[in-house]
């Protein structure tokens, strides 16, 4: 699930949606601090009425005075910490998603090469194309730790071949070795162009093979490295700790003190969760990539090329046909 205004006017339905609704919202990884947050406020909105349940009256120091802007302080190092949290986790999403573009045009690429390039053998362009449309399933799976979901490739791949698949201990590495394989096959095969060319044409392929595997390490990178523990452990150590001493430090008569608390710290641990959320996204979840949606665009892609390339060969027959 992701944003995208539809006019560069007065977008009134994008904001509803992004102000009012709950999907997509990091709210699980919000909701144990803030409850704990929350059960500290409502303590000492009762430790500070005289009329609380206790029928007692606590003699508390005035903390609001005493520490109030050496408290105040802590606020900035907060704020860095949190703006560096999210920085580096939107830097990362942007990472990911520029690798699964480079991922989609280089598969459009391939598909157009091969299909050009080996019109002389048409068994070879549709095992290249086949294998092209199965790599961005095969990257999803793999990121994702999923290898049984194949189903979108029945139709597409062999039964044996969907096997042979699912058994690879890295999906990815098999589809490229068997682009390899297709790439060799229509080359070889090729006795109607000079070797120049032929040559030419084939480092042009396994060089689009590697900037899949290149593309798809991208992607293993970001996944497999989130941000260091200590990194991580400290700013939240600090925020909790932040959070749970504030309502100590407000002025706000007693039970005002609690909607207040809860709003600011969902407004900072948002910052995080958000963080969080985004910073691996790869598993079909709501802010993270739309990976089956990238595998249809390239099936589709590499449809139209093929049926581009039919349509031109027929009219070629056709015009051929006329001339004689």
């Amino acid at each position: 699930m992701t944003y995208k205004a539809h006019t560069a006017g007065c977008d009134c339905k994008g904001w509803f949606r992004t102000v009012f609704f709950l999907r997509g919202r990091p709210i699980l990884h919000v909701l144990p601090p803030l409850l704990a947050i929350s059960l500290m406020t409502i303590f000492c909105a009762l430790a500070k009425d005289p009329r609380n349940l206790l029928e007692r009256e606590w003699d508390l120091p005035h903390l609001e005075d005493i520490l109030k802007e050496d408290y105040a302080l802590l606020l900035t190092p907060l704020s860095f910490l949190l703006v560096y949290r999210l920085n580096r986790s939107a830097v990362r999403f942007y990472d990911a998603r520029a690798a699964a573009g480079k991922l989609i045009e280089t598969c459009r690429v391939l598909a157009g090469e091969v299909v050009r390039f080996g019109v002389h053998d048409p068994g070879a362009v549709e095992e290249m194309c086949r294998w092209i449309v199965s790599f961005p399933v095969a990257t999803r799976n793999f990121l994702r730790q999923n290898p049984g979901e194949l189903a979108e490739l029945e139709g597409i791949l062999k039964e044996k071949e969907i096997e042979r698949l699912k058994m690879a201990p890295v999906q990815t590495l098999y589809c490229c070795d068997r682009m390899r394989q297709a790439a060799l096959r229509v080359t070889r095969s090729n006795t109607k162009d000079s070797a120049p060319l032929v040559a030419s044409m084939f480092r042009s392929m396994e060089e689009h093979i590697c900037s899949l595997t290149g593309a798809m390490g991208a992607m293993e990178r970001i996944n497999n490295t989130p941000l260091p523990f200590a990194y991580v452990s400290h700013l939240r150590t600090c925020l909790v700790l932040y959070l749970l001493g504030l309502p100590w430090m407000l002025r706000t008569p007693s039970w005002w003190s609690v909607p207040l608390v809860i709003l600011i710290s969902y407004a900072l641990l948002g910052v995080e969760a958000a963080a969080v959320a985004c910073e691996r996204p790869f598993q079909d979840q709501a802010n993270h990539l739309p990976f089956d949606q990238f595998a249809k665009v390239v099936a589709e892609n590499v449809r139209q090329i093929l049926e581009q390339a039919e349509d031109e060969t027929t009219l070629s027959t056709k015009d051929c046909g006329l001339r004689l």
